[in-house]
């Protein structure tokens, strides 16, 4: 029998999330994700007990990750810049919106856990929503930004970036520029 490949959680789910952005939730498989590993099944199962506790595991891992990056935005930027940041963490982070629709589907073999996960990053999100419109307000109140404008439409439309489909053609940082120019300036040409 041959030696044993050392693996890494971390790396079984990066190639989860490689898998999940190729195949979506029905592609990804302990054949599969072995086979790209280079590893047996039973390697998996020593991490994981089946396919469900993997991708939720991705799922916390993903919005741990961003939750950590949102938090690592200097607090001393000016409040536009700070959206800038979040906005291009959003469009970095775009697979969070299929988070939901994976739960759901993941529902039928640990409801509990699901659930649990389901609220947990409802939660952080919905935080990370407050967060957003407190930076609005702010680069309204500084001048920054016109105070006519309302600040929920702003944090929409920053928030739901995640599920404009140009971003694949243009890139994250490309996607970034220009939605943060069409935010602070508009798109008329003066």
């Amino acid at each position: 029998m041959g030696r044993k490949r050392i693996l890494t959680k971390e790396e079984i789910l990066k190639e989860t999330g490689v898998l999940l952005r190729k195949e979506g939730i029905h592609g990804v498989h302990f054949k599969k994700l072995s086979t790209e590993l280079q590893v047996s099944r039973s390697t998996l199962y020593e991490y994981f007990k089946n396919k469900e506790d993997l991708i939720l595991s991705y799922m916390r891992n993903m919005m741990e990750e961003m939750t950590k990056q949102i938090e690592a935005i200097p607090e001393e930027e000016a409040p536009n810049k700070k959206l800038y940041s979040l906005l291009y963490i959003f469009l970095d982070h775009a697979e969070t919106h299929h988070i939901d629709q994976m739960i759901r589907e993941l529902q039928n073999s640990d409801q509990t856990l699901a659930l649990f996960y389901r609220t947990k990053i409802h939660e952080d999100l919905m935080g990370t929503y407050n967060q957003m419109l407190d930076w609005i307000d702010d680069a309204k109140k500084t001048g920054i930004w016109k105070d006519n404008i309302e600040s929920e439409m702003v944090a929409d439309l920053i928030f739901h970036s995640i599920l404009f489909p140009t971003r694949h053609k243009y890139g994250v940082k490309e996607m970034t520029d220009q939605l943060f120019r069409m935010i602070e300036y508009g798109v008329k040409n003066e």
